[in-house]
């Protein structure tokens, strides 16, 4: 399976490394958020386009933080930052003014015979009062600088204050931010930017920020029957960008970006404007379709068929286009072969031909009235160490009776036979192989060779005409009919019983040339009186077709002239009538 690509796999597999209890909150902050949309998600604007159902960074961390707020932690928050600072100012105040009050007092009671006794003095010194007067004003001047510059500190210490609360959240503000972080990530919200096409763009240092965009995607918010890329994340195997044949000039472009996920739950596939699109270009149930190489338009092109619709992939590479092919078909799509068809028309294995290691011609007739053992091979499978030997071990226990084991290198599947011709043959040397080896080359698509062209044709597989895996085996008798088709995983000996059955028969005699004839010719009649049998079929059908209308055109007529009998009837019932 390929790499999941995309910035919407890339969140989810970020999601899936935060901390347990993080993850926990989040899943239920989703739930409340989908049981409170109506208040959280609201009508919103951004580059002139109302989104209905959409929250502001600042909001959703605003209301996550009073969900994690505990209560009383929420009452003191009511009472600052303007109240609480009050209070403090006021009882810092009442604290200094209270010792001075008691001193005063009894000074006060002291002084007041004093100024009963210093009122005629006053009056004395009057005149002097006036001289001092522009004394007192320069004292009240630098008191009132004194009162300014005790002032000055404590309104620093309170801008020193607001900044600290400013620079220092709550810690319910910092989770809250966490958990909106991770709703992104999760696939509960994206940001309304996330229609720009950036694929592969890498992640930013945060994904919510007060004044972005957010927008819901579970349909149990949104009530949308779009399917969005987050939709079909579950169950797909095959995600990429790939390029879309889109215009006239598609030839000269490589064609247009899509991205396309394949999924094995739903089968179906799916192509998207982008990564992160929110709705689909087109989705197509796999069962319904077909696809096929086309090298016609693109190089590495790969072609879906529904109907008369149809998408023509470019797949850059040759490994590409066979590994999206092969996808395609686990999804559930079936294969179609168009190319070297004439190959599947041979009446036998025995008009087919190949090349061997040596790139000699070699013609299937050289192993005529033989069981022939057909199997495609490669050096860096999985299977390959248990299937050489037991092909090997067949062949040397049946080749006297008949038995022809042939190999066939492909480098079609996962590039596991990537060696040439020596380093193929130098390779089997291990398993002690001696059977025929022939030029490796491909099994499916325009280059694939005639016997496995004639071969899927004749016995198809689960995916139709088409050669799944390496040590696909075929079995063919004696007369060169195709018999029996093995998977990959069917070990040879598995199928021995099949083998000795079709040795234990003998090859029907070569037909001559005049039972050739003979045949040719009953075919021929078989097939003229095939075709005047639905000749007469039809011409009895039209036949009974004519006598239909005939008979209805006669009744109509009856009708007819029954019904002017009865009006000439009642118009004669009325002239005589007195």
């Amino acid at each position: 399976m390929t790499e999941l690509q995309g910035r919407v796999f890339a969140r989810q597999a970020a999601f899936e490394v935060l901390a347990e209890d993080l993850r926990e909150q989040t899943v239920e902050a989703q739930t409340l958020l989908t049981e409170k949309k109506a208040e959280v998600f609201t009508s919103h604007h951004a580059a002139l386009a109302k989104v209905p159902q959409s929250v502001r960074g600042k909001g959703l961390v605003d209301f996550l933080e009073k969900w994690l707020t505990p209560e009383k932690e929420e009452k003191k928050e009511e009472e600052t930052p303007a109240e609480s600072e009050k209070r403090e100012e006021e009882a810092a105040t009442e604290e200094k003014e209270a010792p001075k009050t008691e001193e005063e007092a009894p000074k006060t009671e002291e002084e007041a015979p004093k100024a009963e006794e210093e009122a005629p003095k006053a009056e004395e010194e009057a005149p002097k009062t006036e001289e001092e007067a522009p004394k007192e004003e320069a004292e009240a001047a630098k008191e009132e600088e004194t009162a300014k510059a005790e002032e000055t500190p404590k309104e620093e210490k309170k801008k020193e204050k607001k900044e600290k609360k400013v620079e220092e959240p709550s810690p319910y503000r910092l989770r809250a931010k966490e958990v909106a972080e991770a709703l992104v990530l999760s696939g509960f919200i994206t940001s309304y930017k996330d229609r720009v096409k950036n694929y592969l763009a890498e992640a930013p240092k945060e994904y919510v920020t007060d004044s972005e965009l957010f927008v819901p995607l579970p349909a149990a918010i949104t009530e949308s029957k779009d399917t969005t890329v987050w939709n079909v994340v579950d169950g797909a195997i095959y995600v990429s960008q790939l390029k879309r044949k889109a215009g006239v000039f598609s030839a000269f472009t490589q064609g247009k970006d899509v991205y396309v996920v394949a999924n094995e739950k739903t089968n179906k596939i799916y192509f998207f404007e982008s990564d992160v699109a929110r709705a689909t270009l087109a989705e197509y149930a796999a069962a319904d379709g077909f696809v096929q190489f086309d090298n016609a338009h693109f190089q590495f092109g790969v072609k879906l068929v529904y109907g008369e619709k149809f998408e023509l992939l470019n797949l850059v590479t040759k490994e590409g286009q066979e590994a999206f092919l092969n996808t395609l078909l686990n999804v559930g799509v079936q294969y179609r072969e168009v190319y070297n068809l004439a190959a599947e028309e041979a009446k036998s294995f025995y008009e087919l031909k190949d090349f061997d290691m040596e790139k000699k011609e070699v013609s299937m007739e050289e192993y005529k009235g033989k069981v022939v053992l057909v199997v495609n091979v490669s050096s860096k499978c999985g299977l390959t160490p248990t299937n050489y030997p037991e092909l090997q071990q067949l062949y040397e226990k049946y080749q006297e009776e008949g038995l022809v084991v042939l190999g066939f290198p492909c480098n079609q599947f996962a590039g596991q036979e990537p060696g040439t011709h020596e380093e193929i043959v130098e390779f089997v040397k291990q398993y002690n192989v001696t059977f025929p080896l022939f030029e490796k080359h491909d099994v499916n698509g325009s280059n694939a060779r005639a016997v496995f062209t004639y071969l899927k044709a004749k016995l198809p597989g689960t995916f139709g005409n088409y050669i799944k895996w390496n040590f696909t085996k075929f079995l063919v008798d004696r007369n060169g009919q195709p018999f029996k088709r093995y998977a990959p995983k069917d070990l040879p000996l598995s199928f021995e019983e099949d083998i000795k059955e079709l040795l234990a028969k003998a090859p029907e005699p070569e037909k001559t040339e005049e039972e050739s004839k003979e045949e040719e010719e009953v075919a021929s009649v078989k097939s003229e009186e095939a075709t005047t049998e639905k000749k007469d079929d039809a011409a009895s059908t039209e036949e009974v077709t004519t006598e239909t209308k005939e008979v209805a055109a006669t009744s109509e007529e009856e009708v007819t002239s029954k019904v002017e009998a009865a009006k000439e009837e009642s118009a004669t019932v009325a002239v005589t009538a007195p």
